[in-house]
């Protein structure tokens, strides 16, 4: 909620305090609360009651009663509490505080650099406490800041350059009403009563100004709403637990069934939609269930024992050893045993008719050694190298390959004979039957025996044998004798065919008897899978079926439970509109008894202290009331005004907010008139003057125009205390005086009377030293004259403006006999006194106790020629 109220031009000050708000119809916010309440249910007019009756915040009792009336009423429980009549409220208004008001200030410690003893005893009017910036009064103010909590407080240190820590601590005397009470201050912030107090420093201005504000004071009706809410929270809570409670359900509840059976998603999934009479069909219970789960739990366990599937496996093993030996069999028989013989005789024949060739080729070759091998490889080398000079075509028929060397005859003959031997017959015949034996030997490693070789050690030495055994032996003989035959390069033997033709038939025949064995035992075995997956199935669901009846009254609870929740969530849901309906209620309340105030209020102040115009908008959230100020409709004011103009403003602002409960606490200013010119201070000291006619103001200020012209304000009336704040002998040292050093003709007189009087009782530098004092004090009772009397007090020091209404009682016939005088003396006063210097030729002239005599004397008759008295 926003509304908008804009400030006229500033206007002459006002000169009377009012409410502002005394034509404005009342609206007491019980009464607003009562008549909602009545138009709702029981539980919350049970809740406002206990609001309206207390004024405090609804206890836990009355909120545990609210949420059972809550459940009653929404027929989740039986009816037992009584009916909750209609809501009847007299209006009121609120009753205010005893007024608070400071008395005394004392035994300060551990507060900055503050030096102890100091005492400060406010009046119950205006309390001045002036001192120059760096004295210590900061200090002080940080205390009543503590205190009242106040928006600007922060932390307080203690003495930074000392080496000890001294604990904070002050000592308050104060009147509440009629009581008089003492507090024993150790630090705390924020402590009743003295929250009431409202304070105003430079740091609040951003705040007043800029910032949407809440207001300090909030009336105790208004704090009614909010206890409403927070009882509507609290049994909205309340129902959140209920909700959360009755969701939990039974943690171990779903592990009782086992997942795959039809009832499982059933019960993994339990909820308010759950339909409990058809999930209660499922159930089987009673001795005839248990017997039928005893019955198939057996029968799963028959059909899980694999006893035809380890008989597979056996004659599987079988079936690879007689492939195995059927297929060597086979091998042997194909093995051409009568070639691979002949190949063989042929190689050596070939073997030894190269040897006899060679020998006879190279007889008359004048060889190193007879041809062999190694000498073989030599010349099939040359033989090589001879084709690739060819091929690359370097090659010269006339040299030697290597020596590179002219061929003679006898060389050209021995590489005739290379060639020959290169080209002989023989050697291609020795190649041909080395690749048809390197083929035999091949084809008959080839032949497999691992599953042989295997078996045979198995059942070698055992008593049982499988009746193929004997064959088996008889195939692995002849494998393994062609193998040994073929890597020794021997002769093989030929009546492979007759040893065996048996073994081989045999083997065959063991195989098809194995192989048929296999088929028939994996049919049954597939029979049986299919029976034990439909035993296991049907086992599945009974058991189930069984565990639904043993849970059922937990899946019933769990199932009513969530139906309650879900009901729950459903009747909590117009709660939050509810709570919407009570802010509402204290926007329009809080809007009559603050905005409203407030506006009337902040219009008086700021006539009073001429602020610039501008719109203040009061904001609405969460039923709090706020205000916010703006220039030409968006600008905040501090990027538009001056830093004096933000002054006054936040000044009003804050006039406005204290005044909005009526004051009945000290109103404190810290420095109000920093950044103002002499008007705005004038009349800033004009509010504050009128502000402490009827209540306690203490003000701290380093503006000795502003503290005189304040005191001034109290010359008459005498509603005033002054206090000097100076840093003699430490920080914060009090003293009480009438205000600002300010010297007057009679206490001037008085000092001059005093020094003469002295300078007579003694001699030599004595009496000359009092004698330039005397003649100090004369100078500045020519000053003192001249400022008050001859002028008539038109222009004054410490004040601001030229006294235009005093300018006809100047005595100007008397001026032209008065001033010469005056001057001379002034002039000749000068000459003695340390602050002037003085020519060569004066210094050694001293001042004499009859010319100050003399000087007096004429002073005085010229202050009564100015009188007419002379």
């Amino acid at each position: 909620m926003t509304s908008d109220v804009t400030l006229p031009d500033p206007e002459p000050a006002a000169t009377a305090e009012t409410t502002g708000s005394d034509d404005m119809e009342f609206i007491d916010p019980r009464a607003l609360l009562a008549d909602w309440a009545n138009t709702n249910d029981e539980w919350v007019r049970l809740l406002v009651a206990e609001v309206i009756g207390t004024g405090r915040a609804v206890g836990a009792g009355t909120i545990e009663k609210a949420y059972q009336l809550f459940r009653q009423e929404k027929a989740l429980d039986k009816r037992e509490l009584p009916v909750v009549a209609q809501l009847e409220v007299e209006a009121r208004q609120d009753e205010s505080a005893p007024p608070l008001m400071v008395t005394r200030l004392s035994e300060v410690h551990g507060v900055n650099a503050l030096v102890p003893g100091a005492i400060i005893e406010p009046h119950e009017g205006l309390t001045i406490l002036y001192g120059e910036n760096g004295t210590g009064k900061t200090g002080y103010s940080r205390i009543l800041k503590a205190l009242a909590n106040s928006r600007t407080a922060d932390t307080i240190l203690g003495n930074i350059d000392s080496e000890l820590a001294e604990a904070q601590s002050a000592k308050l005397e104060y009147k509440l009403g009629d009581d008089t009470h003492t507090l024993d201050w150790t630090g705390d912030r924020g402590v009743p009563p003295f929250t009431r107090i409202s304070i105003f420093d430079s740091p609040a201005v951003t705040t007043h100004v800029d910032d949407d504000l809440d207001y300090v004071y909030t009336p105790a009706s208004l704090a009614l709403f909010n206890h409403v809410t927070a009882a509507i929270q609290a049994v909205a809570a309340h129902i959140d637990a209920a909700t959360s409670a009755l969701g939990t359900g039974s943690t171990g509840l779903l592990s009782r069934f086992q997942r795959g059976s039809s009832v499982y998603p059933l019960i993994e999934t339990l909820g308010a939609s759950t339909d409990l009479t058809t999930l209660k069909d499922r159930v089987q219970a009673g001795e005839r269930a248990d017997n039928q789960v005893d019955v198939l739990t057996q029968a799963v366990a028959a059909l899980r024992a694999n006893t035809i599937g380890t008989q597979i496996a056996a004659l599987k093993a079988e079936q690879r050893v007689l492939t195995q030996a059927s297929a060597a069999a086979q091998a042997l028989l194909a093995f051409d045993a009568t070639g691979y013989n002949v190949a063989l005789v042929r190689r050596a024949q070939l073997s030894t008719d190269y040897d006899t060739f060679r020998g006879e080729l190279f007889a008359a070759a004048d060889l190193p050694a007879d041809p062999d091998d190694t000498w073989g490889a030599f010349i099939e080398a040359g033989d090589t190298y001879r084709d690739h000079l060819v091929a690359i075509g370097a090659h010269d028929s006339q040299r030697c390959l290597y020596c590179r060397q002219p061929l003679q005859e006898p060389a050209r003959d021995l590489l005739a004979r290379y060639s020959t031997y290169l080209e002989d017959k023989i050697s291609s015949d020795i190649h041909a039957t080395d690749t048809t034996l390197a083929a035999y030997k091949r084809q008959a490693a080839g032949i497999p025996g691992n599953e042989l070789l295997a078996t045979l050690e198995q059942y070698r030495g055992g008593d049982e044998k499988p009746s193929y055994f004997a064959h088996l032996e008889a195939i692995e003989h002849a494998r393994s004798a062609l193998a040994t035959s073929a890597v020794d390069s021997t002769p093989a033997s030929t009546n492979i065919t007759d040893a065996l033709a048996t073994p081989k038939r045999d083997v065959e025949s063991a195989l098809e008897a194995v192989e048929a064995s296999i088929a028939t035992l994996e049919t049954q075995q597939q029979n049986r899978t299919q029976a034990l997956a439909e035993k296991q199935a049907e086992l599945l669901e009974l058991t189930a079926a069984v565990e639904l009846g043993k849970s059922w009254p937990l899946i019933e609870a769990q199932v009513n439970n969530a139906k309650e929740a879900d009901r729950l969530k459903t009747l909590k849901r117009p709660l939050a509109s509810l709570g919407r309906a009570v802010t509402e209620l204290a926007k329009t309340a809080s809007d009559q008894l603050i905005n409203q105030s407030f506006d009337a209020l902040f219009l008086e102040e700021c006539g009073a202290l001429r602020t610039p115009p501008l719109k203040i908008q009061f904001v609405g959230r969460e039923g709090k009331a706020q205000r916010r100020k703006v220039m030409s409709g968006k600008h905040k004011p501090s990027k538009v005004l001056s830093e004096g103009e933000q002054k006054v403003l936040a000044l009003a602002d804050f006039l406005a907010e204290a005044r909005l409960a009526g004051i009945t606490a000290p109103v404190i200013f810290d420095d109000p008139v920093s950044s103002l010119d002499h008007r705005r201070i004038n009349e800033v000291a004009q509010r504050i003057a009128r502000l402490a006619e009827d209540n306690q103001v203490i003000v701290f200020t380093h503006d000795i125009l502003f503290a005189t012209t304040l005191l001034g304000l109290f010359e008459k009336s005498k509603r005033c205390v002054y206090f000097q704040i100076t840093d003699e002998g430490g920080k914060g040292k009090i003293t009480k005086a009438t205000g600002p050093r300010w010297d007057t003709l009679s206490g001037i007189r008085a000092r001059i009377n005093e020094t003469i009087q002295a300078a007579k009782q003694v001699d030599g530098e004595a009496r000359d030293a009092l004698i330039r004092v005397g003649y100090g004090a004369l100078r500045s009772w020519c000053e003192v004259f001249t400022e008050t009397e001859l002028l008539q007090g038109v222009t004054q020091r410490y004040q601001p403006n030229v006294g235009m209404t005093r300018l006809s009682n100047i005595n100007t016939d008397k001026l032209n006999e008065i001033i010469p005088k005056v001057t001379d003396i002034f002039e000749e006063a000068c000459r003695y006194i340390d602050g002037h210097s003085q020519p060569l030729v004066t210094l050694g002239v001293s001042p004499t106790l009859a010319g100050l005599e003399l000087h007096w004397a004429d002073l005085q008759q010229l202050k009564k020629v100015n009188e007419g008295k002379g």
